[in-house]
């Protein structure tokens, strides 16, 4: 039993992996790895000289020094300790050892990056290098292992010991509680990988502010496009007077309690990144140009999510609608 503020919760065992366990997993993994961690959902072989093969749940990088990159295997304590889970993690490190997989592995997470502007761009500004050349360096090193699980048995914490023989081994229990009055409301329980250092990061989250404004970002843009821009902030605006207009480094927010929608700046368009499953963008925009964006790309916006494409102030309506959705779904 837990109980926050009067309120109690009792714990809860997913029963299936895939469409219970491993979401949650990735909506938290920011709070598990890290404020500057990314987390590639992608299940990609890993595959060894020796015919050896095996999938990873997902693939994490950090872009905190000293930079680290994780294996993820996301596990039910359910599942046979010593038959599935030691020997899925030893598949791992014999394939990663060999040079042809870690650059297999640079080249998915690479293509992954150049997909998304703003992903790249964070990489860049955070390494200091291009996406490439940081892969190339980061995935030299050997990866650390992160085996997220529901529950840490007496077998689990036996098999630890042969885990980390293997490879540098976190494992983090990864409880769940649901609320007695109300179970689509989810509590978890877990240790972080990293160390919280708040005073330090609103430091850093401060100076990565200065000097970035509207006109910034409007400075080189043509006319056409600056003043979509405008119909579309102020249409936010008269929506909710209290909706913050965030400029940041690559992109201007549009935020209530959080982020709905990401604006970036072109010379001849406008894209926006709308925190709205593709298909209900698809329902609202019929005019203008949708992208469907990758899972590791939304992954790293926190949630399903589609990008618009604007030229002109022609249909802006149906963009300003799929914006007013996203801020009522984000609120």
């Amino acid at each position: 039993m837990l109980v926050i503020d009067g309120i109690r919760y009792r714990m809860w065992t997913p029963k299936d992996e895939e469409k219970e366990f491993h979401p949650m997993i990735k909506e938290h993994s920011r709070e598990i790895f890290g404020e500057d961690s990314v987390y590639f959902d992608i299940k990609h072989k890993l595959s060894s000289k020796s015919g050896i093969a095996a999938i990873p749940d997902a693939y994490v990088i950090t872009l905190s020094k000293p930079y680290e990159w994780y294996i993820v295997e996301n596990e039910l304590a359910s599942h046979p300790v010593y038959s599935h889970i030691v020997p899925q993690i030893s598949k791992f490190v014999d394939a990663i050892e060999e040079l042809e997989t870690q650059r297999d592995i640079r080249d998915v997470l690479d293509k992954e990056i150049n997909e998304d502007i703003v992903l790249k761009a964070f990489i860049e500004k955070k390494t200091g290098q291009d996406s490439y050349r940081f892969l190339t360096e980061l995935l030299s090193k050997p990866p650390r292992i992160a085996l997220i699980i529901d529950e840490i048995t007496p077998e689990v914490e036996k098999a630890s010991k042969s885990l980390k023989k293997l490879a540098d081994t976190e494992i983090i229990e990864f409880q769940t509680f649901v609320r007695e009055d109300a179970p689509n409301v989810h509590a978890h329980l877990f240790e972080p990988l990293y160390v919280v250092e708040k005073v330090s990061k609103s430091k850093k989250e401060e100076e990565a502010e200065k000097g970035y404004t509207e006109s910034y970002h409007l400075k080189d843009v043509e006319k056409d496009v600056a003043a979509v821009y405008e119909k579309t902030k102020n249409a936010m605006l008269q929506l909710d007077s209290s909706i913050k207009i965030n400029p940041q480094k690559y992109y201007i927010s549009l935020r209530k309690s959080k982020n709905f929608a990401y604006i970036m700046m072109r010379r001849r368009k406008m894209h926006i990144i709308v925190m709205l499953p593709y298909e209900v963008g698809n329902s609202l925009i019929k005019k203008h140009k949708l992208t469907q964006l990758s899972q590791g790309i939304q992954d790293f916006y926190n949630g399903k999510c589609f990008q618009v494409t604007l030229e002109n102030e022609g249909n802006l309506e149906e963009v300003i609608k799929a914006l007013e959705e996203a801020y009522k779904q984000q609120g």
